[in-house]
């Protein structure tokens, strides 16, 4: 198989942030980086009296783990008052989606928040005040942009 040509960017991705999941905030323009984490299949495996090789079963999936990492400004649509507001609310659901180069998206169910994003940073530094907040879902799901 020849090599691709077509790679890209994550210059151009798209993220939003949901409180129900249906009401979507646009914070691409507050975005600086997403990372994914988990999803692992849990695998178990047992030796027996009998054989060389072990028994080997597929288990459960385990949960995903969705950073993103953004420019904080204490503007209007700034990610930080919807988390914080979820935050604040035992087990108050938040929702993300977010599309590489807006031809995929990969969404969350109801997630729960694990860290907000509180905002800090080095005076020194002269670097713009960034955040992240952390949600936690059982898996991400794929469809087509509508």
């Amino acid at each position: 198989m020849a090599q691709t040509a077509d790679g890209m960017a994550f210059t151009n991705a798209l993220v939003f942030v949901s409180a129900d999941g249906s009401t979507w905030i646009d914070v691409s323009g507050f975005g600086a980086a997403v990372s994914v984490s988990g999803g692992e299949r849990n695998v178990g495996e047992q030796q027996t009296f009998d054989g060389d090789t072990p028994i080997v079963k597929a288990g459960d999936r385990n949960a995903i783990q969705l950073t993103v990492k953004y420019a904080y400004t204490e503007e209007a649509g700034d990610p930080f008052e919807l988390l914080r507001a979820q935050h604040e609310t035992v087990g108050g659901p938040i929702y993300a989606m977010y599309s590489p180069k807006n031809g995929f998206w990969f969404k969350t169910g109801a997630a729960i928040l694990v860290k907000p994003g509180y905002p800090g940073g080095d005076a020194g530094d002269g670097a713009p005040v960034m955040s992240e907040f952390v949600i936690k879902c059982a898996e991400l799901t794929q469809a087509t942009a509508s």
